[in-house]
C-alpha cells in the first residue's frame, strides 16, 4: 500500500514565488505595436556593474527575439545617464540617436523603495502511519498523522521600478509607447535578478509594443 503525503502549503507557496514575475503592470500607452530596427537600453543606475549587467541582459534578451539592441554604457560619448537634460537638449539629443540609427529607447529608472510584510499562510501534512495489531507483528492498518504549520510573517525590502519604451520616429507629440512597473523583493543575486527582470521586461514588450520581433 503506497503512503499518501500532502505537501505542506507554506513550500508550495514557496516555489511558487521564486519563479513568479517581477512584472505587475503593462500598459501599450499608444495602443500600436511597431517595428524597431535599433532600440538603445538606458538603466539608469550609479551602480555602473548593475548598469552594465542589466543593459547587457536586456540586450541579449532583444536578440533572442530578433531585436537589435544597443546598451548605453557603450554610447556614453552620446548619452550621459546622470546629465539633467534640458528640454532643447533632448531635441538635440534625439536627432543624435536617430542620425545614429535609432528609432527606440528602453529607459528604466528605479522609482521607490519601501519596506513590506508579507503573510505566508500556514497549512497541513498527513502522513499515512503503520499500525501493529495483534501479535502479528505485521503492518494491517494505517491511521493519518496530521502536523499544522502556523502562519509566518516575512519581511524585507522591496524595490519598485519602471521601464518605458519611445519611439523617435514620432512625428509629432508624445512618443512614448508602452510603461511597465516591476517589483523585487530582497534581491539576494544581482545576476539572477537582472536576468529575471531583462526576461519579464522582453517578454511584455514583444507581447503588447513591439511587432517585428521572432
Amino acid at each position: 500500500m503506497k503512503t499518501p503525503t500532502i505537501l505542506p502549503c507554506f513550500l508550495l507557496v514557496l516555489l511558487l514565488s521564486s519563479c513568479s514575475s517581477y512584472l505587475t503592470s503593462s500598459e501599450n500607452v499608444s495602443n500600436a505595436r511597431n517595428d524597431y530596427e535599433k532600440i538603445l537600453v538606458v538603466g539608469r543606475s550609479k551602480d555602473n556593474t548593475a548598469r552594465i549587467k542589466f543593459e547587457n541582459s536586456v540586450v541579449s534578451q532583444l536578440a533572442e527575439q530578433g531585436l537589435n539592441g544597443i546598451s548605453s554604457y557603450a554610447e556614453n560619448a552620446m548619452v550621459d545617464i546622470n546629465k539633467k537634460y534640458s528640454d532643447s537638449e533632448l531635441v538635440t539629443l534625439k536627432k543624435r540617436l536617430m542620425s545614429n540609427g535609432y528609432d527606440g529607447v528602453i529607459v528604466t529608472n528605479l522609482i521607490n523603495t519601501e519596506a513590506y510584510t508579507d503573510v505566508v499562510p500556514g497549512g497541513t501534512s498527513t502522513a499515512y502511519v503503520p499500525a501493529r495489531v495483534g501479535r502479528f507483528g505485521r503492518y494491517l492498518t494505517y491511521y493519518p498523522v496530521t502536523t499544522w504549520e502556523p502562519d509566518q510573517l516575512k519581511s524585507g525590502t522591496k524595490y519598485i521600478f519602471e521601464s518605458s519604451l519611445y519611439r523617435l520616429a514620432e512625428k509629432a507629440g508624445d512618443n512614448l509607447q508602452w510603461v511597465g512597473r516591476f517589483e523585487v523583493k530582497d534581491p539576494s543575486s544581482l545576476e539572477k535578478t537582472v536576468n529575471n527582470y531583462a526576461t519579464d521586461l522582453t517578454k511584455a514588450l514583444v507581447k503588447n509594443s513591439i511587432s517585428n520581433a521572432n
